[in-house]
This record gives structure tokens, sequence and C-alpha cells, in this order.
């Protein structure tokens, strides 16, 4: 929630600030190495952030790992840039910072719940169930589940590491509206 809600505002903020237009011209015109600059830091201290949950939970808590460590690790960077394209979308989508912010916060808090954390996806109404696909962190968790306590090889959670590089992938579509906004900043 906090990685979708961080991204969102950074991006969106250039353009309401009106200092997107430097920011563009910084990147050399280029939107997809404007937008990798400003999320490259965030996304080291996210991923440092991460890093500590994993060594809570497995290190200090002495949560039983019955499967591979590394993966769990590459599972949570994929976590964190995942969630960071998911705000990015919605800057591309929506290029206003209270819009924005409020498509992430809405589908971050409504993702616990789509996810599985709280509920079971097999027991939701077929329609709410396809909004836990959205959700980048269903995908950690199904691979928290596959690695950390079945133990199982990770074949089977091979989708849902692809799952979590599809959505860099999505914002690459939008970037041309995120682009257009920032040479032209309206708020």
């Amino acid at each position: 929630l906090m990685i979708m809600l961080m991204t969102a505002y950074s991006i969106t903020m250039e353009i309401k600030e009106g200092t997107s237009v430097q920011w563009l011209a910084t990147a050399r015109g280029n939107m997809g190495v404007a937008l990798v600059s400003k999320l490259l830091p965030q996304t080291v201290i996210f991923f440092a952030v991460g890093l500590l949950i994993l060594w809570l939970l497995f290190g200090y808590s002495h949560i039983p790992l019955n499967g591979s460590l590394g993966w769990m690790i590459v599972a949570t960077f994929l976590t964190v840039t995942a969630s960071q394209a998911f705000g990015a979308f919605a800057a591309c989508v929506v290029p206003n910072p209270r819009l924005s912010l409020i498509i992430c916060a809405l589908f971050g808090i409504l993702s616990f719940s789509f996810t599985g954390f709280s509920f079971p996806v097999q027991s939701m109404y077929g329609y709410l169930a396809v909004f836990s696909w959205l959700a980048p962190i269903r995908y950690w968790f199904l691979i928290y589940i596959n690695e950390a306590l079945n133990g199982v090889a990770l074949y089977y959670s091979r989708l849902y590491f692809a799952a979590l590089l599809l959505f860099p992938l999505a914002v690459t579509t939008m970037l041309w509206n995120l682009k257009r906004m920032c040479l032209k900043p309206v708020y």
C-alpha cells in the first residue's frame, strides 16, 4: 500500500508543481529513463525494508522456512517493483495527485482482503475474486506459501514470478500519456 502511494505521489507531484518539464528534460525526453531514475532510490529503500521484514520473519522470529531464502528475496524485490509499477500505472492513467492516490489507496486497502490474507479467494464471488489477480501482493503471498510454508520446487511458483514481472511491462503501455502530461502540466 505504501509503495503504491509513494510512487503515485512522487510522480504526480512533478506534474502538480510544474517541475515535470524539467524532470523530463533531465532525462533527455525519455519518459522511461525519467521514471526509472525517479523510482530507483525508492526501490532501494523499499527493498531494504522488505529484507528487514524477511529477517524479522525468518531470522529473529524463527518462523520455519522450508524453501529457499534466495527465492523469497527475489520475490520480495519483484513485489516492490510490481507495487511501484501499479502506482506508476495509476499515475499514468490519472496524472492527478488526488485521484491517483485515491485509486492506489482504495485498491491497496482492498488488496489485503482480495489476496486471501483474511478470506480465501476460492470462497469469494467470481467478480470479486478477479481483483485478487490484479494485486501484486497476491503473488508474493502465493510464493510465500509455496516457498516458505510448503517448500515445494520453484516450478510451482514460476507463474507467480512471471506475473510479478508483467506489472512493470504494463506501465510501458501508458508512458505516452504520462509524457504528454509531463510536457504540458495542467493542474
